[in-house]
């Protein structure tokens, strides 16, 4: 949409996006969509425990609160869910096991969070294959859920990778793996989306993330690249608007980063502001969304104000 307005109108010379948080948000990380997928090896070893699929997730923003997989050739199924049990136990999830069709099927419940801050959560899948791991599994399926555990288990940072970026001005770089799914046919797909600070590269992180993935036997199939956005705090707009909201709150207008992305982007000078106040519980694209009506008139006049501001 800004692509299509922006070759038919002027850019404007500052604005803002009533799309997020009291007071300012003035730094907005990139946010990267990528895909690692997994081929097995033609010569891979037959022996053992056979991963039949996997699956985990269905939006690259949230973290998975569920996960299945289907293993074959499991034998005897006593000490497959001692160990499970064991796991989930140890771990503080909840897991269940039953047999279907002659294989056995495991799943697991995680807690959902949003993927720019995937430690709130945990991860129904990364947990999930952290069991796997565990297991004799054949050489086939083995080195999917290897590197899935080995790289993303207990790590949100994207340390293992070697994209452990942080700045001032944004914070630490983060990885939420979104969605996972394996077949034994065709093999399987790592999907991610990292949120990265406002002065780390888009392509230098896209060349470790290839790097790290070619390692495991991976590739990097899809990577889509929003670029981070960063106002100076010193700039006119900012600094119009903090005085806007002292007058009107007696509130000190902290500048926020955030991870999530505004339609603050699509401006060279924008930022995010209001309209939800701090304190109040975020229910934004729940159902029953609401706003209080005292938030809705102070919001207001803070932005009347603004908007003259700004014109004068």
């Amino acid at each position: 949409f800004s692509a299509h307005f922006f070759r038919h109108e002027e850019m404007p010379d500052v604005g803002f996006a009533p799309d997020a948080d009291f007071p300012i948000i003035y730094a907005e990380k990139g946010i990267i969509d990528a895909d690692l997928s997994y081929r097995p090896p033609k010569s891979a070893e037959a022996e053992g425990l056979a991963l039949a699929s996997f699956q985990a997730g269905r939006r690259y923003n949230m973290v998975p609160d569920a996960a299945e997989a289907v293993v074959e050739r499991a034998g005897r199924t006593e000490e497959l869910l001692g160990l499970y049990e064991q796991f989930c136990w140890e771990r503080g999830v909840k897991g269940s096991m039953r047999q279907s069709e002659g294989a056995v099927v495991f799943q697991l419940e995680g807690v959902s969070a949003h993927g720019a801050e995937p430690e709130r959560g945990k991860n129904a899948g990364v947990y999930l294959a952290q069991f796997l791991a565990s297991l004799p599994l054949d050489g086939r399926s083995r080195p999917f859920v290897q590197f899935v555990a080995s790289a993303f288990f207990g790590d949100a940072r994207g340390r293992r990778l070697g994209l452990a970026y942080r700045d001032e001005q944004s914070g630490d770089l983060t990885v939420n793996v979104g969605v996972l799914s394996y077949d034994r046919r065709h093999g399987g797909t790592i999907g991610l989306n990292i949120r990265y600070p406002v002065t780390a590269d888009g392509d230098a992180i896209r060349r470790t993330l290839a790097g790290a993935a070619a390692e495991h036997g991976f590739a990097l199939s899809r990577f889509s690249d929003t670029k981070p956005h960063y106002i100076d705090p010193s700039h006119e707009l900012v600094r119009t608007l903090q005085r806007v909201y002292e007058e009107q709150t007696g509130e000190p207008a902290r500048l926020l980063a955030i991870g999530g992305g505004t339609y603050a982007r699509a401006l060279t000078a924008g930022v995010a502001f209001g309209a939800l106040f701090p304190g109040r519980p975020d229910v934004a694209h729940q159902k029953d969304e609401y706003i209080e009506i005292d938030d809705l008139v102070k919001a207001t006049a803070i932005y009347a104000q603004a908007i003259y501001e700004l014109a004068k």
